[in-house]
């Protein structure tokens, strides 16, 4: 496959198209091969996915993986996060629009944002690296702005430490 995908890209393309199907299929397949399955999806084709930018691809083969490999953990997890997502959002609707108002307020020019919602797998993730609790975990929600230049994404972060003070080893700009 690594030769193929040398020569030409779509072999992979293909292959990961082919997998994620798979996976959203993976149900009617006996636990074990489920279980083998799954942990070859997240050990081979998500990080392929993830390397190649296809994002989406990658997060739906790493979340579905999670669920085939610890399914009680998936379940309680995602249990956690939709009682999160509710008592939020108010807050996060709120923060949303105030974001979005003050960028179109100063003419950010292009500047969009979007809420972001961590994948259940990467908190699962970040939860087992660090050993903290749901609680303690504090990007389950997160915004994203995006801008054409460097110079506009440094004037969008200004506007939004405007509004909102940063956290001293909370932050993290990502510009």
């Amino acid at each position: 496959m690594l030769l193929a995908m040398s020569r030409d890209v779509r072999v992979i393309l293909i292959k990961l198209a082919d997998r994620l199907h798979n996976m959203r299929t993976l149900g009617a397949v006996k636990p074990h091969k489920k279980l083998r399955i799954a942990k070859e999806t997240m050990d081979i084709y998500a990080p392929i996915a993830s390397r190649l930018g296809l994002f989406s691809v990658y997060r739906e083969l790493s979340d579905m993986s999670f669920s085939y490999m610890y399914p009680i953990r998936y379940r309680v997890l995602e249990k956690k996060v939709a009682e999160s997502r509710m008592r939020k959002k108010n807050a996060l609707d709120q923060i949303y629009h105030e974001t979005s108002d003050r960028l179109a307020a100063r003419k950010n020019p292009g500047g969009t944002s979007r809420a972001k919602n961590k994948s259940l797998w990467r908190i699962y993730s970040k939860m087992k690296e660090r050993k903290i609790r749901f609680s303690e975990v504090l990007d389950v929600h997160s915004f994203r702005v995006l801008v054409p230049t460097r110079d506009d994404c440094y004037r969008a972060l200004g506007i939004i430490h405007e509004l909102y003070k940063p956290v001293p080893g909370r932050f993290k700009d990502f510009v």
